[in-house]
């Protein structure tokens, strides 16, 4: 058998656990799928009652049918032990009455001659005790369990003795030295003595609760009742009579015997799963009593003479004499852990059992109602063909759980033992039992079963009942029986299938036997496959023997993996053992139950295709046990192919399945609430005893070494040998070559190979699982428990031991560390318990794991340390193991770790080693520069060395915050002196320190991708200043990188002109200046544009003034001219910004402005010809040196316009101040370029306005003179604009107008010479009397009339006057 090396394409180890999790579920069901006893009888409903025992298949002959097991015994006589010498010689002083009996609780037998009572040991004779302080003839004895707090707790059981005299109860207490009940010590004085009232005790009973019953000769049922005191209505001890009514003291008692037959109470059986009490008596009436739920009841539900249940049986087997069924000599009650359905079971003096229930069926959680014969089973020997022996004369019986005792007499000193059972036919769906016959010297006295005391975790499956003995026979031990006689005991041992076996190879010296392969037969494969690994893994070397006979016969008998086709179910080797025509008795050697068979359904594989991918293994349920794939296997028309695994591998799951059976969906916790002075706790503590872990745990390990010395090996196709197996149904196949047949045979074994390492991968997980359980239950698993997370306890919570085993990986992690953490908090050495946990779950705590608690055992030894010297040996000791470890650490723990101990250089040479040894092949560095998004592994590699660089950057982080002072005041939480100092928090001293350290250390690393982590997390940490600072190699390509990267980082771009800049490489700062400033966006505003343009044209320059080049003298031209263009932009922007209309468009404008650098063209089409903004459209005309004198004059009158608008709600005064001030500054800036400066037409549009709005004379000409025009060309224009006679202001009714102001501006003049330039004023003068003397020939050409003229003429002289003066 090989597993190989052979795993499933894409499946991850947690679907391999998972897949084998879903077959032990499988085999755990199949398990379960046993029949209630009333659906083995065929009983429909309790008013149906069958009969059975008449046909072949129901005591079916192994030798008649072919399968070839002629003496396969169904019981094994252990030992014969004679009655102690002591006792034989008490029997000559025998007076009047001699009983002997059983006390099976104890292993004990006893005698009782007249009043003398002995008791001792049945298995050895040993351990004789005695009690002699009786002076009556004692009639009846019985060893019962005592009711809880009456006694101390060294009474164990109550002894209670019958006379006819009175009751005894003796304590019965043991010493312990090597086994529970090794010493035995009866009290020597009562407990309790009550008389018996004349009633012959004929037997006694008690039940699981210490209630006492007894049997009365009289016929009636009694109880002894006993109590720690008197109470007000009731003695400390008194006896019952529950079969009177309660007006019966009222009717004398020779009356009462009177008035019927006595009949006998000879039998008493309890059945403690559902509290009734059955009574049989000496005519055969059995009677049913219901003690209540509680079992602290008594109420009498029915009473059925023989004669009654008679009728109804020879109702049912209506072929069979009446005598078969009576008289009746043993009555036993059927648990529910056997049967639902089925309550009591009667057995007749010739062997017949008669089957009955006390309740509907369907109704078991209701009392007792009634008492109805359900079934009626006869013995061995009814059949047509059975030999002509059959029991008779049973003069005693015993039945528990399946197995029937018969003691049937054959002369007075001799016994014949029939035992019926069906441990050989589990899993049929009719009842099949096996029969064997042993003689017994002497006439049996008392038989019974030795109690079995089950592991605390076993428990019946989810339907209440016990499974079948298969299921069970690897964990308990054969049942054994006493049969007592007056020769002694007789210890005799129900076999098992697993003894059979045993017996079976050491009969045949080895498996190659017909009787080997005939165990095969009757059992299924896979079951006798399970059978054979009990015997198989057992490591006593007085068993080896048998052990490699068990697996060569597992090998040579255990079949392989097949391709069948699915046109109908494959019945291979259908045994000749049950019913013809299929029906129930139909078994297929490959199938693992009675209804379902062991195979999957999948098409043919391709030619050539791998078998790992080309086939869909077993489905459980609705989930498939490994992930679907897509084929097309096609085995010819109408046909579907499945694979049926071997019994080999099925008999290893089903083993796996039966160890795991009692714990696999158990869970693993329970909360114990505990008392404490603070409150109630609730621990979680382990579901599972050390001692069942230990168990259990065995036999996982037995079957893991045989699994895994096996897998070594490839035994070949088993040899079916004569068992008549084929791969393939021939008619079916026929239509193959054998080629293709041979091919899918191939295929199905290696695929069979891939399920079985997945559940060899199972078996480990769960050994090592297991294991870790039994260290931490040692070690108080609540306190570790206690240390998890809460999520991490409620997950525990819920979690069965399978879910635990197959997901709970992580969960077994955490445990692990907090039982390693308890060692380090106790300052012992983990080393012990490192190695112990290695041996034990190497998976679960591997050597990196030992070697990371050795790391922090390192470190808190550190912590610990008061040498520096030491201390820092044991932090680099700590850092080097660290180092050596291999898999993933949890860096951020160890990291804190370190950082406790202020050790932060191990901090940064920890996680640059661990980064590597993520990425040894530095694919990441590849996949950074390379920029493949499709490279996903290149991602992954990334992401990891990012984790760990992350370490590196918060401890940075931190001890900057710790290393900055910090501003808040503390406000004091009570009156008193301030807090003493943090003594764990650092200085801010030492945080700098550390902090500058750890920055020298990570600047040294060479690991390129470290750097771009440290220089991205300045980044985001607004420290670009610091990036300054920095002088490696890796920064110039990372903020090349980043800015490439991401177009729209500007801080990236901004710290590469700087950084330009400060190692003087000004060409490239200039450009990247340039590349911000002409960006798109709204991040940098127009401002932040042209002063980065401004810092371009710096850059440039410098440049220039280092390296003359044709090339930068060129580009620093285009800055200069697109800061020309830039300031223009910005004036739109202002104009836009100040325009009072806004809306939606404008708000458009003012955004694209923000966000880009426009061309000239644009600016005037699209901004401030669309928006009318004359004076930008003047500047723009003015920049581009365009010159269109109706334009520009156009532009200014637009202007001038524009301010008269704005101010036309303000005061005259104010209106003249604002548009002088407004349109000074834009005259001003065109003064020197005349041609975009028309100050005569400026001045004249003026005038025409002020006119129009009544505004002072003096303010056109002084608003000239401030922009810098001459005074002298300022007063030829005014000549010339009046003497051109404009009719202008005639039409305004102001034809004077120009003269006021001529006036009004010689007189300044005049009055202000300075105004005009030295060298000029004789000019003035002589020029100014000229243009005086026109102007009054002028106006006295004009009527006179008018006083406004006669008031300028006399204005006029007086001017002439003071300018002749000068």
């Amino acid at each position: 058998m090989s597993y190989g090396n052979m795993t499933t394409a894409g499946m991850s180890h947690q679907d391999m656990l998972e897949g084998a999790g879903r077959l032990v579920d499988k085999h755990l069901l199949e398990d379960r799928t046993s029949l209630d006893l009333s659906e083995l009888f065929k009983v429909p409903i309790h008013s149906q009652p069958t009969v059975s025992g008449l046909h072949d298949f129901d005591y079916p002959s192994l030798l008649d049918t072919g399968v070839g097991l002629e003496g396969l015994s169904e019981i094994s006589q252990i030992k014969r032990v004679p009655l102690p010498p002591e006792l034989v010689e008490q029997f000559s002083r025998m007076q009047c009455n001699c009983m002997m009996g059983l006390f099976p609780d104890i292993d004990r037998a006893w005698l009782s001659i007249d009043s003398d009572i002995f008791v001792w040991k049945f298995e050895d004779g040993g351990d004789l005790a005695y009690f002699d302080g009786i002076n009556e003839t004692i009639l009846s004895a019985a060893l019962v369990k005592p009711r809880k707090g009456i006694f101390q707790s060294h009474i164990q059981f109550l002894l209670v003795l019958a006379t006819p005299v009175d009751i005894v109860l003796l304590g019965v207490s043991f010493s312990h030295t090597n086994s529970e009940y090794d010493e035995m010590h009866l009290l020597p004085e009562p407990l309790f003595s009550i008389p018996t009232d004349n009633t012959y005790i004929m037997n006694i009973v008690g039940t699981e609760s210490g209630r006492i019953f007894m049997a009365g000769k009289d016929g009636c049922l009694y109880e002894l009742a006993y109590q720690a005191d008197d109470g007000w209505f009731s003695r400390k001890c008194r006896k019952i009579n529950h079969s009177t009514s309660t007006l019966s003291f009222l009717v004398p008692s020779f009356l009462n015997f009177s008035f019927g037959e006595e009949d006998s109470l000879v039998q008493i059986k309890v059945d403690n799963t559902r509290n009734i009490l059955y009574c049989r008596t000496e005519k055969g009436t059995i009677q049913v009593y219901d003690l209540g739920v509680d079992g602290r009841g008594l109420s009498k539900v029915a009473s059925i003479p023989l004669q009654n249940i008679v009728h109804n049986a020879s109702h049912v087997a209506r072929t069979i004499d009446r005598s078969n069924f009576k008289p009746l000599v043993h009555i036993a009650p059927i648990p529910s852990t056997e049967s639902t359905n089925v309550h009591l079971v009667a057995i007749t003096q010739t062997g017949v059992r008669l089957y009955f229930t006390t309740n509907p069926f369907g109704s078991q959680k209701g009392r007792p109602s009634m008492l109805t014969l359900i079934h009626v089973r006869l013995p061995p020997g009814f059949l047509t063909s059975a030999a002509p022996q059959r029991p008779n004369n049973i003069h005693m019986a015993y039945y528990q759980q399946g197995c029937m005792l018969l003691m049937a007499s054959q002369s007075e000193n001799s016994d014949l033992l029939w035992t019926v059972g069906s441990d050989s036919f589990p899993f049929h769906n009719q009842l099949m039992e096996s029969h064997t016959t042993v003689p017994v010297d002497g006439r049996t006295w008392s038989v019974c079963e030795v109690e079995y005391q089950r592991p605390s975790q076993t428990e019946g499956d989810i339907n209440g009942r016990d499974p079948p003995v298969v299921v069970t026979q690897h964990a308990q031990p054969p049942r054994k029986f006493v049969v007592l006689s007056a020769q002694g005991s007789h210890i005799v041992s129900k076999l098992r299938p697993v003894d059979q076996l045993r017996q079976l190879l050491i009969d045949c010296q080895g498996p190659d036997a017909d009787e080997v392969k005939a165990f095969f037969r009757l059992h299924k494969i896979e079951q006798a496959c399970a059978t054979c690994l009990i015997l198989a893994c057992n490591r006593l070397a007085s068993d080896q023997q048998v052990a490699d006979w068990a697996k060569m016969a597992f090998f040579q008998y255990g079949g392989e993996a097949v391709y069948t086709y699915g046109a109908g179910d494959r019945q291979m080797m259908p045994s000749n053992i049950g019913p013809a025509g299929g029906g129930y008795g139909s078994m297929s050697m490959y199938s693992p139950g009675p209804q379902q068979q062991h195979s999957f359904t999948l098409p043919t594989p391709m030619q050539g295709m791998h078998p790992t991918q080309a086939s869909t293994p077993m489905m459980y349920g609705a989930q498939p046990m490994y992930p679907p794939m897509d084929m097309t296997m096609q085995g010819g028309p109408g046909f579907i192919q499945n694979i049926s695994f071997s019994g080999k591998h099925n008999g290893i799951c089903l083993f796996l399945s039966r160890i795991l059976r009692p714990i696999w969906e158990m869970s693993v916790t329970k909360e114990f609430p505990c008392q404490t002075p603070e409150g109630t706790i609730v621990y979680l503590t382990c579901n599972f005893a050390s001692e069942d872990l230990g168990f259990i745990l065995d036999n996982v390990r037995e079957l893991s070494d045989f699994v895994d010395f096996n897998s070594k090996f490839d035994m070949g196709p088993s040899d079916m040998g004569g068992m008549g197996g084929v791969p393939f149904t021939p008619h079916i196949m026929g239509h193959m070559d054998e080629q293709t047949r041979r091919k899918l045979q191939v295929e199905a074994q290696k695929l069979e190979k891939v399920s079985l390492q997945h559940v060899q991968e199972l078996i480990h997980r769960v050994e090592e699982v297991l294991g870790l359980l039994r260290v931490l239950v040692d070690h108080q698993f609540h306190t570790l428990a206690a240390c998890l997370t809460k999520d991490q306890q409620n997950q525990l919570k819920t979690l069965s031991l399978k879910q635990f085993a197959i997901t709970g990986k992580e969960l077994c992690g955490s445990m692990i560390q907090n039982l390693i953490n308890r060692y380090i908090d106790d300052n012992a050495t983990t080393d012990a318990i490192s190695i112990r946990l290695r041996e034990i779950c190497p998976s679960l705590y591997s050597t990196d794991d030992a070697t990371c608690s050795k790391a922090n055992e390192m470190l808190q030894a550190a912590k610990l340390s008061q040498s520096p010297a030491e201390r820092r040996q044991r932090l680099m000791e700590a850092l080097r193991l660290y180092k050596n470890v291999n898999q993933p650490l949890a860096l951020s723990e160890v990291c804190n770790q370190f950082a406790s101990v202020h050790f932060y250089e191990g901090i940064v040479d920890l996680c640059l080693t661990m980064a590597n040894k993520r990425d040894p092949q530095r694919l990441a560095l590849h996949f950074y520069h390379d920029d493949m998004p499709e490279d996903m592994q290149g991602v992954q590699e990334l992401m990891a060395r990012k984790d760990c660089y992350k370490c590196i950057t918060e401890t940075l982080g931190y001890l900057m915050t710790a290393s900055v002072p910090q501003g808040a005041t503390v406000i004091p939480k009570s009156p008193g002196p301030p807090p003493a100092p943090d003594a764990s928090r650092m200085s801010i001293e030492d945080a700098d320190h550390y902090k500058n350290e750890v920055f020298r250390l990570a600047l040294k690393s060479d690991d390129e991708l470290f750097h771009v982590s440290l220089y991205e997390w300045l980044f985001n940490m607004n420290m670009t200043e610091k990036l300054l600072e920095i002088q490696t190699p890796f920064l110039e390509p990372f903020l090349k990188q980043r800015s490439s990267y991401q177009a729209g980082d500007v801080a990236a771009l901004d710290l590469l002109w700087k950084y330009y800049e400060k190692i003087e490489n000004y060409p490239a700062a200039a450009r990247i200046l340039a590349r911000l400033a002409e960006r798109h966006g709204t991040d940098v505003d127009l401002q932040k544009r042209i002063v980065l343009l401004s810092r371009a044209i710096m850059c440039a320059k410098s440049a220039t003034s280092r390296v003359a080049s044709a090339a930068e003298g060129e580009f620093l031209h285009e800055l200069e001219e697109k800061m020309e263009v830039a300031r223009l932009q910005m004036n739109v922007l202002r104009a836009l910004s100040q325009e009072t209309i806004g809306g939606p468009n404008v708000q458009e404008a003012i955004s694209k402005l923000e966000s880009d650098l426009l061309d000239i063209t644009m600016l005037y089409e699209e901004f401030a010809d669309r928006f009318d903004l004359s004076e930008c459209k003047l500047a723009i005309v003015n920049c581009a040196g365009l010159y269109d004198s109706a334009l520009i004059e156009n532009l200014w009158q637009n202007i001038v316009d524009k301010e008269f608008e704005n101010t036309r709600s303000s005061a005259t005064s104010v209106r003249v101040k604002n548009i002088g001030n407004k349109l000074c500054a834009v005259g001003k800036t065109y003064f020197k370029a005349e041609r975009y400066f028309p100050f005569p037409f400026i001045t004249k549009y003026l005038e025409q306005r002020s006119c129009e709005n009544g505004m002072d004379v003096g303010w056109v000409y002084q608003l000239m003179l401030d922009i810098g025009v001459p005074a002298l060309r300022l007063l030829e224009l005014y000549d010339r604009m009046f003497k051109s006679r404009d009719p202008f202001w005639s039409s305004v009714d102001r034809p004077w107008h120009l003269l006021h102001v001529i006036h009004h501006f010689l007189n300044k003049l005049a009055s202000n010479t300075a105004v005009i330039p030295l060298y000029e004023r004789r000019q003035f003068s002589t020029l100014g009397l000229d243009y005086i003397a026109c102007y009054l020939v002028e106006l006295q050409s004009v009527s006179s009339v008018d006083p406004n003229v006669r008031t300028l003429v006399q204005s006029f002289r007086n001017l002439q006057g003071k300018m002749e003066r000068l």
